[in-house]
């Protein structure tokens, strides 16, 4: 039994081209110098609050954060995925927040 070839293949760059038509737009990124109000979902290895914008976008607090605080910050960064941000003002204190 020989082996038979069974007709072309489709390259690797044609089918991440076509991945790539099905995956959702990104969320549109703040820009910078703008404040936004986002609530802190998760604290990241090295101390930074993720947080995401209303249209999704993820969002890195550079400040020290807890999850569930509600928050005032200022965009300091725009990067290709993310963007980075200085906490201003916690508006909504988390349900592990302490006081001073």
């Amino acid at each position: 039994a020989a082996w038979h070839h069974a007709g072309p293949r489709s390259t690797r760059s044609s089918r991440a081209a076509a991945l790539r038509q099905q995956l959702p737009a990104a969320p549109p990124l703040p820009e910078e110098g703008h404040e936004i109000e986002v609530r802190c979902e998760r604290v990241a290895y090295g101390g930074l609050g993720i947080a995401r914008t209303d249209a999704g976008a993820t969002v890195m607090l550079s400040d020290h954060t807890v999850p569930g605080e509600l928050v005032r910050a200022l965009v300091t960064r725009r990067r290709r995925r993310h963007v980075e941000a200085r906490t201003t003002a916690v508006l909504e204190p988390g349900p592990a927040s302490v006081g001073p």
